[in-house]
């Protein structure tokens, strides 16, 4: 099959990785991204999977594109959340390029967001749920999860093609019908993560500290209380139905899940570039929370720590 993968960053390299191994694939860049690429990108990859233990590290020469001219089975979009915007109106001039686009990324509200451009039954959603990890000027660090990358949205036809070629190079994948729904918790745990680690200095501070997990159980409800608002069926989403026991026990669940050497590794390496996202997240669901008339009251106590940081990142630029 042919696939174009949108992004360069730690999702979009990863996956057009994946999938060239038995695939044909483009990835679509900027111009003066392609010489850098054509170098070859150090990836390491530790294969759970495989049961692997250790970072493996190879050199992907990526097949560079800078205009969308040619007939693809699918488009991969994993560009990140701020750069949506930019590319949606240039895919919905594409579309006779595709049967179809899978959006690998999440947004607040990426529904509404896709669908101002493009219709329901044209695009599905690929959450990357198989791959976590991040990058800096070395390379990219990833984990490879023993975890299905997880499907959903009307386009049935690009959800059977999308199982295929993902089967074909041995990428798991699991249909969610209720997407969606998922996405929005899944953005309230990436959010309020930002917030809990700068409160206690990076990551590790903050997992090691019971307490700290319990602050963020407690402001996750908060956040759960938002989506509940926006009609999403938290009962039946996993985590947020995990949230209805007794605090210490999620918090214990949540901790021990944190403390796990590979979500540690991943959360570190996704927050060298990733954490603007997550403090994004984070703003947004404060804005909308007391939009609608939630107090918020643990979400905003993070507030000064997440002030500090976007001051201190304004200070070194």
């Amino acid at each position: 099959m042919k696939y174009l993968v949108c992004g360069a960053g730690t999702i979009g390299t990863t996956y057009a990785y994946l999938l060239s191994q038995v695939h044909d694939v483009d990835m679509f860049v900027k111009y003066e991204q392609v010489e850098k690429l054509s170098k070859g990108v150090v990836i390491a990859l530790k294969n759970l999977a495989k049961k692997s233990e250790k970072y493996e590290k190879t050199i992907f020469y990526p097949s560079c594109v800078t205009e969308i001219d040619k007939h693809y089975d699918g488009i991969l979009v994993a560009v990140n959340r701020y750069q949506l915007k930019d590319i949606l109106p240039l895919l919905a001039e594409k579309q006779e390029h595709t049967h179809y686009f899978a959006f690998m990324q999440n947004n607040w509200n990426i529904q509404s967001e896709i669908e101002e451009y493009l219709t329901s039954d044209s695009y599905i959603i690929a959450f990357p749920s198989s791959v976590g990890g991040g990058r800096d000027e070395k390379g990219i660090e990833v984990i490879l999860f023993d975890e299905p990358t997880r499907l959903g949205g009307q386009c049935q036809p690009g959800i059977d093609n999308l199982r295929k070629g993902f089967g074909q190079a041995g990428i798991k994948t699991y249909y969610d019908k209720a997407i969606f729904d998922w996405l929005k918790v899944h953005y309230l745990q990436q959010s309020i993560t930002a917030g809990a680690v700068l409160e206690n200095g990076n990551f590790e501070n903050f997992a090691c500290n019971y307490a700290a997990v319990k602050k963020m159980v407690r402001a996750f409800r908060e956040g759960i209380a938002v989506c509940k608002l926006q009609g999403v069926h938290t009962a039946r989403t996993f985590p947020a139905n995990l949230f209805r026991l007794p605090i210490f026990i999620v918090a214990h669940t949540m901790q021990k899940m944190f403390l796990e050497r590979n979500t540690m590794e991943m959360v570190n390496n996704h927050m060298k570039k990733g954490l603007p996202e997550w403090i994004t997240g984070y703003k947004e669901i404060l804005n909308d929370g007391q939009t609608k008339g939630l107090p918020m009251t643990v979400w905003q106590s993070y507030d000064a720590a997440v002030e500090q940081y976007i001051k201190s990142e304004k200070s070194t630029q």
